[in-house]
């Protein structure tokens, strides 16, 4: 099934077959080519068979459309993937994948969105990096969830540890813990799905109405 041997695959980890191990980096499942007498024999066992292949086939055409994955459909070992996973959070709406995203209005170093929400995970005013929701705007303090401060830690990037509950928001306890996905990490097909279902949103298009802000 290539959309097993496409989530089976890892970022940046050279791929193995899930089944014999063997050494896959030079294989893009989406080249395989179909074995017509095995094809022909599951026909002949499966009445579901013709419906289960047309939404595989469907599902496979939707993950070309999305950016997000095409280190795991193309078996891209070069890749830079910008993304974080967030795990252990109270508010459980904050736990998930995050990918880079573009706000317009703000201006500091790359922020990540939790995709198909207004989630987003930035810095503010070079002091602290926040968890929250922008759907009405930077400044809205209580759709921030947690918070971190970022005087000892590398001010360009999330930090792993740390978070705490944001002051007068509306995050739950405990907070989170941040982990960054590096290279020869694997993402379970479970938080890939979100960026599969929905391949309507895109971080570089999305229109937030957020009032214009100083230096992040």
């Amino acid at each position: 099934c290539k959309n097993c041997l496409i989530k089976a695959f890892g970022f940046i980890r050279p791929p193995r077959c899930p089944l014999c191990r063997a050494d896959c980096s030079k294989v893009k499942a989406f080249e395989l080519k179909l074995d017509r007498e095995m094809d022909q024999a599951v026909r002949a066992v499966d009445p579901e068979y013709k419906e289960r292949a047309s939404k595989a086939k469907a599902d496979r055409k939707a993950w070309v459309q999305s950016k997000l994955l095409l280190p795991v459909i193309h078996n891209d070992m070069e890749s830079n993937t910008g993304i974080y996973e967030v795990t252990g959070a109270g508010s459980e709406l904050v736990n998930g994948i995050y990918v880079a995203g573009t706000v317009s209005s703000y201006l500091g170093p790359r922020l990540y969105n939790k995709p198909g929400t207004q989630i987003y995970m930035f810095r503010w005013h070079r002091r602290q990096w926040i968890i929250a929701t922008l759907a009405r705007g930077f400044e809205d303090v209580e759709g921030r969830y947690y918070k971190v401060n970022c005087s000892f830690i590398p001010e360009d990037v999330p930090p792993e540890n740390g978070w705490t509950l944001a002051q007068a928001g509306s995050g739950d306890g405990p907070a989170p813990t941040v982990r960054a996905i590096r290279p020869g990490d694997r993402i379970s097909p479970r938080l890939l799905q979100p960026l599969i279902q929905d391949n309507r949103f895109s971080t570089e298009n999305s229109q937030h109405r957020c009032s214009p802000c100083s230096i992040m």
